[in-house]
C-alpha cells in the first residue's frame, strides 16, 4: 500500500513539472553564458533574433580622414538620376565561322600514299595535304593524251587531203570527211580536258601532262583550299579513300574569324534585333569582346525553344576559342533611372552587395539592391536615396579599413 501512494506522488509530481515547463516562456540562449559568477544572468538572446540577426557590420562606422582618402584616391560623388543602357544578357557559345570552314575530300577515287598533315598544323592554300595512288586518274589522264594524240593525227591527215584535192589528185568528199574527223577529234579532247578538270586538275596540270614521269602518272595530290588549321583528320596510309567518303579525310578552319552564336528565349525575342551592339563577356581572364548582331533565326529550335542570334567577331590573335561559352550582353536602347551609380562604387561583404554612405560619424556600409545593369554602370532600386553621398571609387580601401576595425574589435574581448 505504501509503494502504490510513494508512486503515485512520484507520478502526480512529474506530472506537475513537466505542466509547469509548458506554461513558462521559451528559454533565451545566452550570449556569454547563463551566469556572469555574480548572481545576475547574462544578456540574453531570442532564437528568432539570432537567425534574422543583421549583418555584424550594419550601423558600423568607418572614420577616415581627408589624408588618406587623397592617399588611396577615394573618390565621392551625390547619388542622383543617371541614363542606363538596357540590356539583355543571353547564353552563347564561340562557334566556327562556318563560311571558313573546308571539307577536304578527293575527287577521285585511290590509295593514300602520303598524309603530311595532322591536327593542330597550319596550311597554306595549295598545300599538298595528301597522295593518293589513283587508278581513276591515271585513266582519265590517258584519256586525254590519246585524245589529243587522235586530234594531232587527223589534222595531219586533213593537210594531206587538202593538198591531194589542190592537185587534183584526191576528192572533196574525202576532204569533208577529214574534217568531220579533225571536229570530232576537238571534240573529245574537250571532253577528257574537262573530265580532268572535273578531279582536280588544274589547267597547268594539264598543260604538263606530257612530262609527267610514269612514276607518279597515277599521282593524285590533295590541295588545301584555304589558308587555315586543321582541326580534323581521317586519313591514314594503305586507306583506301572514294570520291565521297563517310567522313572527310581532313577538315580545315581558318579561325581569323568565329561566330558567336547566342540562345534567344521567347521573352527576348522582341529586344534582340539585328544591327544591335553586343558585349560578348567571357571568363577566366579572356579579354571581352564587342560586336553587332548580325543574324536572327527567323525560327526557333523545337528542342530548346530559342532562336540563335549570331555574332560575328574578328580574331587575328586566336584568343576566341571555338567551344568557349560566353554570356552576350545585347543593348536594347536607354532608360532613365533615379539612381545610377559606377560599377566601382559596389562592394562584396559577406555575400551582400553594399555601398559605402558618408554622413557626419564617417562612412557606413549599406546594403543596396540592383536593378538594371549597363557596361560601367549600375541601376539602384534600394538602399542609396538621391542626393546620399557615397564611396564611387576605390571603396576597397574603406572596406580594408573596414575589417581591420571588425579584427581589432573581435580580439578585444
Amino acid at each position: 500500500m505504501k509503494t502504490y501512494i510513494h508512486s503515485t506522488r512520484f507520478i502526480l509530481t512529474t506530472a506537475t513539472l513537466l505542466l509547469g515547463l509548458a506554461a513558462s516562456p521559451r528559454p533565451a540562449f545566452s550570449q556569454h553564458g547563463d551566469d556572469d559568477g555574480h548572481g545576475h544572468g547574462a544578456e540574453k538572446v531570442d532564437v528568432d533574433d539570432a537567425i534574422d540577426a543583421p549583418d555584424k557590420h550594419e550601423g558600423e562606422v568607418v572614420q577616415i580622414d581627408e589624408a588618406t582618402l587623397q592617399e588611396f584616391g577615394i573618390l565621392l560623388k551625390d547619388a542622383g538620376p543617371g541614363v542606363i543602357g538596357k540590356t539583355v544578357h543571353l547564353p552563347g557559345e564561340v562557334v566556327f565561322n562556318a563560311d571558313l570552314v573546308a571539307h577536304v575530300t578527293p575527287s577521285v577515287s585511290g590509295v593514300v600514299r602520303e598524309a603530311n598533315y595532322s591536327v593542330g598544323d597550319r596550311v597554306k592554300a595549295g598545300d599538298v595535304m595528301a597522295v593518293l595512288s589513283s587508278r581513276e586518274l591515271a585513266a582519265a589522264r590517258s584519256e586525254y593524251l590519246a585524245s589529243q594524240a587522235r586530234l594531232g593525227l587527223v589534222k595531219e591527215s586533213l593537210i594531206r587531203d587538202e593538198k591531194l584535192l589542190e592537185q587534183r589528185i584526191g576528192s572533196e568528199r574525202q576532204v569533208l570527211e577529214t574534217r568531220q574527223a579533225v571536229r570530232e577529234a576537238e571534240i573529245a579532247l574537250t571532253l577528257a580536258e574537262q573530265n580532268l578538270h572535273a578531279i582536280g586538275q588544274s589547267q597547268s596540270d594539264v598543260a604538263v601532262l606530257d612530262d609527267v614521269p610514269d612514276t607518279t602518272f597515277s599521282s593524285y595530290e590533295l590541295r588545301s583550299p584555304l589558308d587555315g588549321i586543321v582541326i580534323a583528320r581521317e586519313i591514314t596510309r594503305g586507306e583506301v579513300v572514294s570520291e565521297q567518303p563517310e567522313e572527310p579525310p581532313f577538315i580545315v578552319a581558318d579561325v581569323s574569324s568565329v561566330w558567336v552564336n547566342l540562345s534567344v528565349y521567347q521573352r527576348d525575342l522582341a529586344s534582340v534585333q539585328p544591327g544591335m551592339s553586343v558585349r560578348i563577356e567571357f571568363s577566366h581572364g579572356i579579354p571581352e569582346a564587342s560586336g553587332v548582331v548580325a543574324f536572327v533565326s527567323p525560327s526557333l529550335d523545337e528542342t530548346t525553344r530559342t532562336a540563335t542570334a549570331r555574332v560575328v567577331l574578328e580574331n587575328e590573335h586566336g584568343q576566341w576559342r571555338p567551344g568557349l561559352f560566353v554570356t552576350g550582353v545585347v543593348t536594347a536602347g536607354e532608360a532613365s533611372t533615379s539612381v545610377v551609380v559606377p560599377r566601382s562604387a559596389l562592394q562584396e561583404v559577406e555575400g551582400k552587395t553594399i555601398i559605402f554612405i558618408q554622413d557626419d560619424a564617417g562612412f557606413e556600409p549599406r546594403e543596396v539592391v540592383l536593378g538594371q545593369t549597363g557596361k560601367d554602370t549600375v541601376e539602384i532600386l534600394r538602399g542609396l536615396n538621391v542626393g546620399d553621398r557615397y564611396v564611387a571609387e576605390n571603396g576597397f580601401a574603406v572596406k580594408a579599413e573596414m575589417n581591420k576595425s571588425s579584427f581589432g574589435d573581435g580580439h578585444g574581448h
